[in-house]
């Protein structure tokens, strides 16, 4: 777990940098980042969009976002988890989910159900629908994901993963 007493790293003059910016951006010569580089953040949402590119369009096609794929990715694998786990799961808030989730029900992908243990809990089932959309979507998803993580060498993407899954288990929500 990460020690969020741990001192913070601080931005500082010699952090400045410029960054040759690709061509194929219709921008030319280089951009100053003002230490912007250096920033997780910065960094995550620069490769996000990146997988975003090709991501986001292929999966608009089936009338999909990438997150509604991953709920439906993990309802199959979880029948029954609740909209709550699946918030806490995202670090989203929950209302957020159910607009998902409410998406996903009108297309017939879910299905909202009682849970025997608990009748005021609703958990979350994909339908055959659902199972025909999520194997669509991961045909789209695997090849997009590999070519993106083409760049790293199989111990690289290891590190990778691990890492940011250590920054998501030290976070906690609110």
């Amino acid at each position: 777990m990460l020690d969020s007493r741990a001192p913070r790293r601080r931005l500082n003059d010699a952090d400045v940098a410029e960054i040759e910016v690709p061509e194929t951006d219709g921008l030319a010569g280089a951009i100053n980042t003002a230490g912007l580089e250096s920033l997780l953040g910065f960094n995550l949402g620069i490769a996000y969009a990146a997988l975003s590119f090709d991501l986001d369009p292929a999966l608009r096609l089936m009338d999909l976002t990438p997150k509604q794929t991953s709920i439906l990715w993990l309802v199959q694998a979880n029948p029954g988890v609740t909209q709550s786990q699946l918030a806490r799961l995202f670090r989203m808030r929950r209302a957020t989910i159910h607009q998902m989730i409410a998406s996903l029900t009108r297309k017939n992908l879910l299905v909202l159900e009682s849970i025997e243990s608990d009748r005021r809990a609703q958990g979350l089932f994909i339908t055959e629908a659902g199972k025909v959309a999520l194997v669509e979507a991961q045909k789209v998803v695997v090849p997009i994901e590999n070519a993106f993580a083409g760049v790293l060498t199989e111990a690289e993407m290891g590190m990778a993963l691990e890492l940011l899954q250590k920054i998501q288990a030290g976070r906690k929500l609110g």
